[in-house]
């Protein structure tokens, strides 16, 4: 109870009870009802603007029989030792204990003392003449029953309520998990599915070298003619032709891959897609590598050095460092087998001046990799 509610409760005050109050014949179930939740521990709250509370105890004298209800068997709980007071019982405050300020700490802080007020047309009647008396406790009885079922319907009313309230939440917790697992996992699924398969065919990866996936793969158009490179090549080109839309998966690369073909062929008359290599990597962070012209064929991609250089094309992002690992990765098979000199040089492409610059960078911070730019400050260029 709040500081209000406890003024309200003086000494010889009669306080009337309006409803259904739920009580115990036994002090230690009352006392563990007042003392527990969070109305004990209030009272520690500073004053400030809400009243501050108590946990409180109150014990009713019972007069009259027609005042409580023993339900102790119909309670859902027995050992309660429920006792139903009737609503309209007028008691008399007969004491109060403020426990609390000799025990701050103690469980119950107000124990109050009330005593019913008994109706003396009530007790005449029942004096005047036991036939009387046998009818009052009788209709009484009736009463008594009648109230139990009141209170027994009022029980599964509240029962229901909460039954209703708690398959609402359960049908609001499944909607959101079902929102969250179709969003989450079944869409990125469907869409990794979508993308991903069928995978493109690839050539069988000689030993130290990645996947490199094949002319088939992306459905390559048959080329007019090839000439044969020099082997081992000295130079490597960088270039980063730009896709017209954005690189989402890597049917989006073939996409693309098969629009430069179209492109250098039949706009700028080439025999073949101009690089040995594509390298395309898109925004679900994949790094592939497909084949041009390959490793033994000359492309067209460096007027003056396509004799003696190998063209890689990177579409998409070429900064990232799996992008970096799959370029250098290339590199070290096409040395491993004689494709490529071990100190070969990288040669600057006029329309791709920043990849030149990040990978030379990249190259001359790298041990692993030997090339004649790393120990001077020349650079080669083509268009």
């Amino acid at each position: 109870i709040t500081q209000n509610d406890l003024n309200q409760y003086l000494s010889n005050q009669h306080i009337l009870n309006r409803s259904f109050l739920s009580t115990s014949i036994d002090r230690e179930v009352a006392e563990m009802f007042a003392g527990e939740g969070q109305q004990s521990k209030m009272r520690y709250t500073p004053k400030n603007h809400c009243a501050l509370q108590y946990s409180c105890l109150c014990q009713y004298l019972i007069k009259q029989n027609s005042t409580a209800i023993n339900i102790q068997s119909l309670s859902t709980r027995p050992d309660e030792k429920e006792i139903l007071i009737l609503p309209f019982t007028v008691f008399k405050v007969k004491a109060i204990k403020q426990n609390y300020l000799d025990d701050p700490t103690a469980s119950i802080s107000i124990e109050i003392e009330l005593e019913e007020c008994e109706d003396p047309n009530d007790n005449k009647n029942e004096l005047e003449n036991s036939d009387t008396s046998r009818t009052s406790s009788l209709s009484s009885s009736a009463d008594d029953i009648k109230h139990i079922e009141e209170y027994q319907k009022f029980k599964q009313r509240k029962h229901r309520l909460y039954v209703i309230i708690g398959v609402l939440v359960l049908a609001i917790l499944l909607a959101l998990t079902f929102t969250f697992i179709f969003t989450f996992v079944i869409k990125k699924n469907s869409t990794q599915n979508t993308t991903n398969m069928p995978m493109p065919p690839t050539e069988s990866p000689l030993p130290d070298c990645p996947t490199i996936f094949s002319r088939s793969s992306w459905s390559a158009r048959p080329y007019k003619n090839h000439s044969n490179l020099t082997l081992p090549v000295k130079h490597i080109v960088v270039l980063t032709p730009k896709p017209l839309s954005s690189i989402i998966n890597q049917q989006s690369c073939i996409r693309e891959i098969k629009r430069f073909q179209d492109y250098h062929m039949d706009e700028r008359g080439w025999d073949d897609i101009g690089y040995n290599f594509i390298l395309c990597n898109d925004n679900e962070d994949q790094q592939q590598i497909y084949t041009g012209r390959g490793w033994t064929y000359i492309g067209t991609h460096c007027k003056g050095y396509n004799g003696e250089s190998l063209g890689i094309g990177i579409i998409g992002n070429y900064t990232g460092i799996k992008s970096l690992n799959v370029f250098k990765s290339l590199i070290q098979c096409g040395i491993m087998q004689n494709y490529i000199i071990k100190n070969f040089t990288l040669i600057r492409y006029y329309a791709s001046n920043d990849a030149y610059e990040y990978y030379l960078q990249y190259l001359r911070n790298d041990t692993d990799l030997q090339y004649s730019n790393q120990g001077s400050n020349q650079t080669v260029s083509c268009q």
